[in-house]
């Protein structure tokens, strides 16, 4: 179990993923944000297990990792276009004054406006899923298979699978419950954030895509 969590939080594609998503929700949507995410990842890593094991003398890992890495920055491209789509929404109204003026700073004394939050739904299933397709997959499949029983082969996956979706539960709660926290304090701070990890996502999408064209990788 330790090993699914450790290997969930180390991963800055996962972390930059799930900020955006996080955000400006209450603890119980964060939490099924991150555990629907960690299912996906973990139907991501079976699928490509499976795959593996079926036809691992036909695979060119090397093409497919290049392949799935792309494919992971253009999803925190989406991820981080969403996002600021969403902050963007939230547009600033305002109080109006005697003069005829606008003072937004009121408004925001009365009511802290955010960002509306689209559903949890498959997308976010879908994201997991192609964060989860990757040769890295492999951490949780070789293992397993040098058990030496099915018993406890089926044990480590489980613990290991459990282990993704509390990490990244866990992690999505922490991200909701501080932009809640601080909702109350700093005016319009969900906006604010969102944006921010937003912009992060994104560039951490272009920095995965680019690496690849110089010969390394960032994850």
């Amino acid at each position: 179990m330790l090993h699914g969590c450790l290997h969930t939080l180390s991963g800055p594609d996962h972390l930059a993923a799930l900020a955006p998503l996080s955000i400006g929700r209450t603890r119980l949507e964060s939490a099924a944000v991150g555990a629907l995410w960690g299912c996906g990842h973990d139907a991501g890593q079976l699928i490509f297990g499976l795959i593996f094991l079926i036809l691992k003398d036909r695979l060119h890992i090397e093409i497919i990792r290049t392949w799935g890495t792309r494919v992971v920055g253009l999803t925190l491209l989406v991820i981080g276009a969403m996002g600021i789509k969403e902050a963007s929404e939230a547009a600033a109204p305002c109080v109006a004054l005697e003069n005829g003026e606008c003072d937004v700073g009121v408004y925001e004394s009365l009511n802290n406006p955010t960002p509306r939050k689209k559903k949890i739904g498959f997308a976010t299933f879908a994201t997991g899923i192609v964060h989860g397709l990757q040769p890295d997959a492999l951490m949780m499949v070789l293992p397993a298979l040098a058990l030496p029983s099915r018993l406890a082969g089926a044990a480590f996956l489980t613990m290991f699978l459990v282990g993704t979706v509390v990490a990244m539960g866990g992690y999505t709660v922490f991200i909701g419950s501080c932009s809640q926290a601080l909702k109350d304090r700093v005016p319009r701070i969900t906006e604010k954030l969102t944006w921010a990890s937003s912009l992060i996502a994104i560039a951490l999408g272009f920095a995965i895509i680019i690496s690849q064209f110089f010969g390394f990788t960032l994850y």
